[in-house]
This record gives structure tokens, sequence and C-alpha cells, in this order.
């Protein structure tokens, strides 16, 4: 899954979802059944981690159709021209996504009441959910990460700051017993709003001092 994994490597607050990702990986060809069932796992947690993020609120019983297509219309920058397209191109997206769940919810190892001799899932199967699942998840994060504008209501995760973490530690260095101590850290650990007051008048300073950014 390698657009993920690229998106992933600008977004550390998503690391834990590489442990999904790997599984996904090994069992393509060893376990249809769980592969298809951790690229549907993968994708939800994509949405609803991000819409979290932006405090958007969502249904917790939504199909994975209509997770996809609330979080990709959340993500669209508000100035962008191609919008309508791109929400009908997640809206198409959405209806790929909600089949492998069709699938997987009728020949899925963890389905209910099934014929033992009803068909397996099969390797061909998994493998067109292993490239939908990187094309859809990798279009998620990427649109995310370059059309992320905060809010003051928008969750932060510390890992996902890193510029201003170390602007933060330089202006306020403190050792003990020459042990660098981390004060952003510190100070979002202890004083998460406080953190964020911070945070928004750093990125606030940046985009006044470099308006065409």
């Amino acid at each position: 899954m390698k657009w993920i994994r690229e998106n992933i490597d600008d977004l550390p607050s998503f690391v834990p979802y590489l442990e999904k990702i790997q599984v996904i990986e090994d069992s393509v060809k060893s376990n249809p059944d769980l592969c298809i069932e951790t690229c549907k796992a993968l994708i939800e947690g994509f949405c609803k981690t991000i819409l979290h993020n932006k405090d958007i609120s969502y249904d917790p019983s939504s199909p994975l159709q209509g997770l996809v297509r609330q979080t990709i219309q959340a993500i669209l920058h508000v100035d962008e021209p191609f919008q309508d397209d791109l929400i009908e191109l997640g809206r198409r997206i959405s209806s790929v996504s909600q089949k492998l769940c069709e699938i997987r919810n009728n020949h899925g190892f963890s389905s209910h009441g099934m014929d033992v001799l009803n068909p397996r899932l099969t390797e061909t199967v998994s493998l067109f959910a292993y490239r939908i699942t990187d094309t859809v998840g990798g279009f998620i994060l990427n649109c995310y990460i370059n059309n992320r504008i905060f809010t003051a209501d928008h969750r932060l995760h510390y890992e996902d700051c890193r510029p201003f973490n170390e602007y933060f530690d330089d202006l306020h260095s403190l050792d003990s017993m020459s042990i660098s101590i981390s004060v952003s850290l510190a100070l979002f650990t202890q004083d998460y709003e406080a953190y964020k007051e911070s945070y928004f008048n750093f990125i606030e300073s940046i985009e006044q001092d470099n308006p065409d950014l």
C-alpha cells in the first residue's frame, strides 16, 4: 500500500494504522477473508478519525459508503475549482467501497448463517480490494494533508505539529540536570487548550508572514 504509506509518513498520528496495513499486505494471498475485512476496517478508521479531528458529527452506524462520501466532502478545499467533480468522484469511490462491504458481508468469514458450500472469497477479490483500498485511502489522506485548514474546533495530535513543537521548545528551552525537557509536550499533556492557543497563534503568524502560502 505505497500511497497510503507515503501519506502516513507526513501524518504521524496515523502511524497506528500501519499494523492493519501490514495485516492486509500479508493476507492478500494467504487469507482473502481477513484481507477484505481489514481493508474495510482501515478505510472506516481513516474516515472516523478525520471527521473526529475536524469536529464533524457522523452516524456511527453509517455504512462505509456514507462515511467515505462525508469525509471527502469535508476535506475538499472551499476554493477547489473542481469541487463538484471531486465530490462526484468521491461518490463513485464510495460505491466501490460499499460493494466491497457487500462482498465481505455475503461471503466473509464473519458472516452468519452461511451455507457450508457457499463460495469463499478468492485471491482475485482480495487483490482487487487491496488495490482499491490503497487508492481510496491514499486519496483521502493526501487530500486531508494538502487541504488541512485548522480551526479552533480541530483536534490536534502532538506528533503532527512538529514545526510548532520545535519552535516552542527552542523558544522555551529548559534543561534539568543535563536532561532535555520538551516544554511543548509538557504543555500538550497538561494544558491542551493552552497548547492549541499557542499553536494557532504560531500558524497565524506564519500565514501573515507568508500570505501566498
